[in-house]
């Protein structure tokens, strides 16, 4: 195994705060006497001119933990005086070990390095053998020594620190305050700011969320997250009642991400008392800061809005397309002439219509709460059989195709149902006579799909349905539709994007590309 292998070997040891601080540093010793083929690893503990085995291994019987002895007859007394390790090769022939130690341990080859605990000497990290070295001791192996030493005496220091975690109630009150804040909310990341609302703390969970990262909000303004002078009044106005000493909380609360986006979030926010003031005596005055807990409230919003409408789905369009079937029905019972076989094709077109809509409703809601397992697939022939279906329903609408052979997305099938709601909405609403342009762009990243008509434009309160998939109950039939086909998109993990409206209206639909790797 190679000098890096081993050095990894000893920060996996140090990085494991599970484990015990007397297993950490056997299992150094134990490493380091195999990398550099030694007998004997110990560490030690120097205090007022004596030092101390506090761990140790081989079997040497002075270099046992427990046993100690004047600093003067110690390897480690040059150790701790000179800035750099101590490596010997030949402890007999060097003018650096005492000989009193040599008579007492009688070892040849030595390398040692002194543990600092906060500025202080500790003690030494060390390994020897009985017999000399050949070969001098190489910068790598010094550098690993020197890595024990200092892990070591790291790990030392946090044990401390912990220990003195408990004896400070004025940090430990602060802590408790941060913690019972956070299980009381169980959100997701964490913020903290001061009272004039600037950024103190992010939780690591911030990058996730909104792409900064915890260090660049440090001591930048609230409102660097805020997308518009709404949002940022809403906060302050939940700022002030928290300040007041009163939770606040908000609900689809929109944050502006590094990159521009929006992401709505639920957010719980509490004030952070002065943590040395007790609890009982604590006011308005004593607070020092503002805890916010943040839940990305994406799917909950999806959630939501799949249970608010799919009842509305199936009422109202399962209602409509039973009347078409009932009242074609009714015609044909009452007149079984030569337009019979139209009339069955009317029938069949409404019946598949309504299957596709309660079905994809039902893909919907049976996969809300799990992410969409994406697979390849080439969407040509979804196009393809959408501009057949299209062109024998609307016999008056042209529509061109201008796309490759082959556009292998990252989608699911279903994806169908969402471009033919779109195109079949183009058909309805398009100018007289309705042409239909539909492009498929094909990049390394993305498949784009793009859907152009020559009609009026899309309404505001359908142009929001594709934007942002708000559905409500004035928007209805053709809404529906969109609506659907928002939700199959997003939920494939792509987007709509509405170009132009204007004149006529162009729909961008974006999927992402298979990856690479």
């Amino acid at each position: 195994m190679e000098s890096v292998a081993y050095r990894d070997q000893i920060y996996e040891i140090f990085a494991d705060p599970n484990t015990e601080f007397e297993t950490q540093i056997k299992q150094a010793l134990t490493t380091g006497t195999e990398f550099l083929d030694l007998s004997v690893g110990f560490f030690t503990r120097i205090i007022d001119g004596t030092q101390k085995i506090l761990h140790a291994t081989g079997d040497h019987p002075l270099i046992q933990p427990g046993e100690s002895c004047p600093l003067n007859e110690a390897y480690c007394r040059r150790t701790i005086e000179i800035d750099s390790q101590l490596a010997i090769e030949d402890a007999h022939a060097s003018p650096e070990i005492s000989d009193t130690a040599v008579e007492t341990f009688d070892l040849g080859a030595y390398i040692g390095a002194k543990v600092i605990v906060d500025g202080e000497v500790y003690g030494t990290a060390c390994f020897a053998d009985t017999e000399p070295r050949d070969d001098p001791f190489v910068d790598a192996e010094q550098f690993f020594v020197e890595l024990v030493a200092r892990l070591g005496g790291q790990a030392i220091e946090c044990r401390r620190y912990e220990r003195e975690l408990t004896q400070r109630e004025e940090r430990l009150n602060e802590q408790r305050e941060i913690y019972r804040a956070v299980i009381d909310a169980s959100f997701d990341s964490v913020f903290r700011f001061d009272t004039d609302g600037m950024f103190t703390y992010a939780s690591e969970g911030v990058r996730d969320l909104l792409g900064y990262s915890p260090a660049e909000l440090i001591g930048q303004p609230i409102t660097i997250t805020h997308p518009d002078a709404q949002t940022s009044e809403r906060a302050l106005k939940s700022r002030s009642q928290i300040l007041s000493g009163e939770p606040a909380e908000a609900r689809d609360l929109p944050l502006q991400t590094k990159s521009g986006d929006i992401v709505y979030t639920d957010i719980r926010g509490v004030p952070v008392y002065d943590g040395g003031v007790p609890e009982s005596e604590r006011s308005e005055d004593d607070i020092v800061g503002i805890q916010l807990l943040i839940r990305d409230a994406t799917e909950r919003r999806q959630r939501e809005g799949l249970i608010s409408v799919i009842n509305r789905v199936l009422r109202h369009n399962v209602r409509n397309e039973m009347t078409v079937i009932r009242g074609w029905a009714d015609m044909l019972a009452e007149d079984m002439d030569g337009e019979q076989a139209t009339k069955a094709t009317v029938i069949r077109a409404a019946a598949t219509r309504l299957l596709d809509l309660t079905e994809s409703a039902q893909q919907i809601e049976e996969n809300r709460d799990i992410s969409p397992e994406l697979e390849p697939t080439d969407i040509m022939p979804l196009v393809d059989r959408i501009v057949t279906e299209c062109e024998t329903r609307y016999s008056d609408v042209s529509i061109t195709v201008d796309a490759p052979d082959k556009a292998i997305a990252e989608t699911l099938p279903r994806v169908e149902v969402a471009l033919f709601e779109l195109v079949d909405n183009a058909a309805k609403h398009g100018g007289s006579p309705t042409s239909i342009e539909i492009d498929v762009l094909v990049s390394d990243l993305q498949v784009i799909c793009q859907i152009r008509d020559d009609g009026p434009g899309l309404p505001n309160t359908e142009r929001g349905v594709l934007e942002t998939g708000e559905e409500t109950p004035l928007v209805h039939g053709q809404g529906l539709g969109l609506w659907l086909c928002y939700w199959i998109i997003t939920t494939l993990d792509g987007k709509i994007e509405v170009t132009e409206f204007d004149r006529g209206t162009t729909i961008e639909v974006h999927l992402p590309t298979p990856s690479r790797e």
